[in-house]
């Protein structure tokens, strides 16, 4: 089965990453936009379970810009949080060819950043990170499914470096739906 789901990130307000870039913790993204892409193969089937191997790709971005704080005023800058994901996969799935459920876990790697667009901050290094969570997926048709995940992911802390504010081990919630094919 492969995926193509429309994913939204949950971001968190950190009161330390926003005194680091010279805004307000307001001025954060707090939801982003991204797109998710599996596949996974089912090499044990059991009457019950079914045993699934894969990998996931996750790319997303949100941005805020605070309104003016006087009419007429400048608006505050604007912020952009890039979240990325890269993770082979391991799946017990529940259910028959025509639809199923399925908790997953995976250990990969995945990078975070927020930045002022005025002023970018350097490349980051990709941490270790584990993810898990659950979905389904119901087909409409033979080989066209409807599948919906919601995921979590615990990343490490990210070093603060020359041009780059460090970020603290965090976990983001992630919510995709979109179309499977099999």
């Amino acid at each position: 089965a492969a995926d193509v789901r429309l994913a939204l990130p949950r971001f968190s307000e950190d009161v330390d990453v926003a005194s680091a870039i010279g805004v307000s913790s307001l001025n954060l993204p707090t939801r982003g936009l991204g797109l998710s892409i599996g596949a996974h193969w089912y090499p044990l089937r059991g009457r019950v379970v079914t045993l699934g191997l894969g990998g996931e790709i996750l790319v997303s971005r949100g941005r805020d810009t605070l309104e003016a704080v006087e009419e007429g005023g400048p608006p505050g800058p604007t912020v952009v949080t890039r979240f990325s994901s890269v993770s082979p996969q391991l799946s017990l799935n529940f259910g028959s060819s025509e639809g199923w459920s399925y908790l997953t876990g995976g250990i990969g790697w995945a990078g975070f950043t927020t930045e002022r667009e005025d002023m970018p901050v350097a490349e980051g290094e990709r941490v270790r990170a584990f993810n898990y969570g659950g979905g389904a997926r119901w087909f409409a048709k033979k080989h066209l499914a409807f599948a919906v995940d919601l995921r979590f992911y615990a990343m490490g802390a990210q070093a603060a470096a020359p041009g780059r504010p460090g970020y603290g081990a965090q976990t983001r919630m992630v919510i995709s739906a979109g179309m499977a094919f099999k």
